[in-house]
């Protein structure tokens, strides 16, 4: 049950980030004198919630090749990049056809650097939060 309430919980927090992503799409594709102007479909909309909760949910699956604890973490990092960018290309592929794909391949792997060191940057931010947290408590028992 843990495990599902974590898979949930990392679809939310895709949800979140890609909202963001959305707004920042938006914002650059309208001028701001433009901005009142600027529609965005429902369908897309919904599209867009249900693409940004599915990643999240894959970023939580692959983050499962952390928990292999004979590689080190340079390795882990190495592997969980390229599987998630092959994932990534893959996803474009059938969302947006490849000769779309082909035209943006540069745009698509930028975005998906920029969504990666986003995700785990947070990520990895948090852990060692936790990690500071957990020496500062350390201190206080050892005192």
């Amino acid at each position: 049950m843990k495990k599902v309430v974590q898979l949930l919980v990392s679809g939310l927090i895709g949800i979140g980030i890609g909202m963001t992503w959305i707004v920042v799409q938006i914002l650059l594709q309208s001028s701001w004198n433009n901005l009142a102007n600027s529609t965005l479909k429902i369908s897309d909309f919904l599209f867009w919630i249900l693409e940004s909760f599915l990643i999240g949910v894959f970023f939580y699956l692959a983050g499962w090749i952390f928990n292999n604890d004979s590689w080190s973490l340079r390795k882990q990092i190495i592997i969980n990049f390229f599987v998630c960018l092959t994932a990534w290309l893959v996803f474009n592929f059938f969302v947006d056809g490849l000769t779309v794909m082909e035209k943006q391949l540069a745009i698509i792997i930028g975005n998906f650097i920029l969504m990666y060191a986003l995700a785990y940057g947070v990520y990895f931010f948090h852990l060692w939060n936790e990690v500071r947290q957990i020496n500062i408590q350390l201190k206080k028992n050892k005192e």
